[in-house]
């Protein structure tokens, strides 16, 4: 080992707190790196493997009714490579002893196994037998959370006729990796489950011998999609439905597309911000590091070490504190990964989902560190490179002290000597003083952004359950009604106000602009829906004309005043011209809004009721609910309070999970740049502080000289750390918003304060631990170091 390499190992160790300080950065970096594009190939490749060897189609069509000979002529369309029709239909299921609702959509299948898309995958149990109609598999996440297992027996109401049920098969299948029922927001596997029947079993049960209502297909590689499409909508059209569409619309499919999204941009936001405190940190420390070692500079080189040799022994040592990061990111961002697998495991219905990290990935992310580490020594390289023998061996000229604006406010503001001595000392080292600064903003800028999003998800709460939302139980039926239906459900005892709405699957055109969508259409003088945009107003609808939401509007490249041709997807198909009364911002989706007699006028069917929203006595709600259980028209019913309860469920396990993992990251950088800044300071100012003593000071006067630099620069990094967090939290929300979710950018005042206090705490207790070298300071030993 040569003399270099030993000097190298004297100085980490002699700096070891410094570099581990600094490669806790890094690894915080590394971590997220690793974490967020490892999950996202682990999905990646887990959903594609599952969809090649399941056959997920890639179009679909909704039917209302169709015989099964149509399937065969869609596979002659050109382009088409498989055609499978099959069955779809809602039931509602009785679990003996529970009042509360559930809700199963049942899929036909092959009793043979010879589906020829979006296959089932069985995980216990067998398929039900040909003609058998009492047997079904069921989905594995709503088995688990009902404690279902083949052999149980449930009530269930199909298609208004009562069937007892019994489980055969536990499975999965490619088109419900998220299943969502009709209206809620969330998945809730304990109310809303995946069933599969037999062909036959299913036909006989809904009155559909040789007919199918569901169509999908797979597209031969090279054909174009929207060709098929047009072909499939063309030939489809006397069946009703409302026409082809392909993944993207996919309800399973595009939620799923959401989550890996949004793991795109953790991979591009978090990663870069602990890179930059990485990179001025590493600055500092060498830079200091080469300061204090001039003369051994300086003899190095009169003993015959050239330039690129002194370079290259710094170089090692931001690469060693590097690789120590890519180390120690590399554990935690494995360890993390698997964690945050298994979350995703709970939601999301794959057959098998592992986490598996490729070697790129790793080496990417010790890339990052070393890429960080390179930068941050740039500087101290090209000072010590410079360096001549004779100039190296001389001790730096003393700094020139002079009257400035800064002994002027002095002054003026009647400073103490102490005081005197840390506003001239952040006066000296202004550069220093302002990477610790921003280093400190950084960690509660990111802190914040992230912590805000708990504040936008309880926003789009209040905004969606609370305020939009105001009844307590909202009603589906199998098939648009007319207003009879109200009447019906007023005469059940415990309603105390019903209201109508309905949602009319549409396709609208503007210019080369296309987009499917639902208008969504309420009573002008209804009460228990209200529009709610962006900013927490109530918008009324146009009592003509229609209301989009903004981010349909601009996918249209329409606004108001303009006019959209709308085609209705399914009934009689009609298509007219419809002018924007006005655009909104909000929440959910891209959708439309009308009022009952705009949508009634476009649908000419004189069904205005699709569903309905009921207010109710608390105290009946069980016999309500058991009344509209026998109600043969009623599709589903949806508590408000359940899927409310789901949806902070949801909020509780995934946000406060992520804020656990960024609170230790954001820490992570305000403890390095702390550390790092006092321990400086403490190498610096020993000969002061020393001093300080020996003239008669107390133990904490003196430490008040070492503290009060490290918290005036901590507070005054506050004002800049909000102004960062909220320039970051703005990109962040707008990054991950998509067309699923727009999140509200809403921030409450005590996010800025958590934010403020945690990297607070973090950097005081990080000073206080530098600070008992002051405590334990040998004065004379440092006092005659200096002569």
């Amino acid at each position: 080992m040569s003399a270099l390499h030993l000097k190298l190992l004297r100085d980490l160790w002699n700096l070891r707190g410094q570099s581990f300080a600094i490669a806790v950065v890094l690894a915080a970096a590394s971590a997220t790196f690793i974490l967020s594009l490892g999950v996202h190939r682990s999905l990646v490749e887990t959903r594609d493997a599952y969809y090649s060897a399941n056959r997920f189609a890639e179009v679909f069509a909704d039917l209302t009714r169709a015989p099964r000979s149509v399937v065969e002529r869609v596979a002659q369309i050109p382009g088409v490579q498989r055609v499978d029709g099959r069955i779809r239909q809602y039931a509602t299921l009785d679990f003996p002893g529970r009042v509360t609702p559930a809700r199963a959509l049942i899929n036909s299948i092959d009793e043979t196994g010879r589906d020829r898309l979006n296959l089932l995958t069985l995980k216990e149990g067998r398929l039900p037998r040909p003609g058998a109609s009492s047997e079904v598999v069921v989905d594995q996440t709503f088995a688990e959370a009902n404690g279902l297992r083949p052999g149980s027996v449930l009530g269930a109401q199909i298609y208004g006729r009562r069937e007892q049920l019994r489980i055969v098969g536990i499975g999965t299948a490619p088109d419900y990796i998220w299943a969502l029922a009709p209206g809620d927001l969330t998945p809730d596997e304990s109310r809303f489950g995946i069933f599969w029947m037999g062909s036959r079993a299913l036909e006989g049960l809904t009155n559909r011998t040789g007919a199918i209502n569901s169509l999908a297909l797979t597209v031969q590689r090279g054909a174009s999609i929207d060709d098929v499409i047009r072909a499939v909508d063309h030939l489809l059209a006397p069946y009703g439905g409302t026409g082809a569409y392909t993944r993207k619309d996919h309800i399973s499919h595009a939620f799923l597309e959401n989550e890996l999204t949004q793991l795109k941009v953790m991979t591009t936001v978090i990663p870069p911000v602990f890179l930059l405190v990485g990179t001025f940190l590493v600055y500092i420390v060498l830079s200091r590091l080469i300061a204090t070692q001039r003369t051994q500079i300086g003899l190095l080189k009169a003993l015959g070490y050239t330039d690129l040799a002194i370079a290259d022994h710094y170089l090692g040592f931001a690469l060693a504190i590097s690789l120590l990061g890519a180390v120690l990111g590399g554990l935690s961002g494995i360890w993390l990964g698997r964690q945050m697998t298994e979350l995703y495991g709970q939601y999301y219905r794959f057959p098998f989902l592992t986490y598996h990290i490729a070697p790129e990935v790793i080496v990417g992310a010790s890339a990052l560190c070393v890429l960080s580490a390179g930068l941050g020594s740039l500087g101290g390289l090209r000072t010590a490179s410079r360096l001549t023998p004779a100039v190296a061996m001389s001790p730096p000229p003393p700094p020139t002290y002079r009257a400035g604006l800064v002994e002027r406010l002095g002054r003026a503001g009647e400073f103490s000597p102490i005081g005197n001595m840390i506003a001239r000392h952040i006066a000296r080292w202004p550069g220093r003083s302002a990477v610790t600064v921003f280093g400190v903003a950084l960690a509660a800028g990111l802190l914040f952004a992230t912590m805000q999003f708990l504040d936008s998800s309880r926003a789009m709460l209040d905004g969606f359950f609370f305020r939009a939302q105001r009844q307590d139980i909202t009603v589906g039926f199998t098939e648009p009604l007319n207003e009879a239906a109200l009447h019906e459900l007023r005469q059940v005892p415990g309603v105390l106000r019903v209201e109508p709405g309905r949602g009319i699957p549409v396709r609208m055109a503007s210019g080369n602009h296309t987009m499917r969508t639902v208008i969504e259409s309420s009573p002008g003088d209804g009460v228990l829906s209200a529009r709610i945009d962006a900013g927490g107003s109530e918008i009324r609808v146009p009592p003509a004309g229609l209301m989009l939401s903004r981010r349909l509007a601009e996918k249209l490249g329409v606004s108001a005043g303009d006019h959209v041709n709308v085609e209705l997807l399914g009934g009689r198909r009609t298509a007219r011209p419809l002018p924007v009364a006005s655009v909104f911002d909000e929440f959910v989706g891209e959708r439309a809004y009308s009022s009952t007699a705009t949508a009634m006028s476009l649908a000419r069917d004189a069904s205005p009721v699709g569903m309905a929203l009921l207010r109710i006595d608390p105290a009946m709600r069980d016999s309500v609910i058991e009344a509209l259980k026998e109600m043969p028209r009623v599709l589903g019913v949806t508590e408000r309070a359940a899927a409310l309860e789901k949806f902070e469920q949801v909020i509780d396990e995934n946000i406060f999970t992520m804020l656990f993992y960024y609170i230790t990251f954001a820490s992570a950088i305000a403890v390095g740049v702390v550390h790092n800044s006092a321990r400086i300071l403490f190498s610096e100012r020993a000969h002061e502080l020393a001093t300080l003593r020996v003239l008669g000071y107390q133990s904490s006067e003196v430490g008040l000289v070492l503290m009060g630099e490290i918290a005036f620069l901590i507070v005054a990094s506050v004002p800049l750390g909000c102004l960062l967090g909220y320039g970051l939290a703005q990109l962040m929300t707008a990054m991950f918003s998509s067309d699923l979710f727009r999140l509200p950018f809403a921030p409450l005042r005590s996010t800025y304060g958590w934010s403020v206090v945690i990297v607070l705490i973090a950097g005081v207790l990080t000073a206080l631990v530098v600070l008992r070298r002051v405590f334990g300071l040998d004065m004379v030993r440092v006092l005659k170091a200096r002569d």
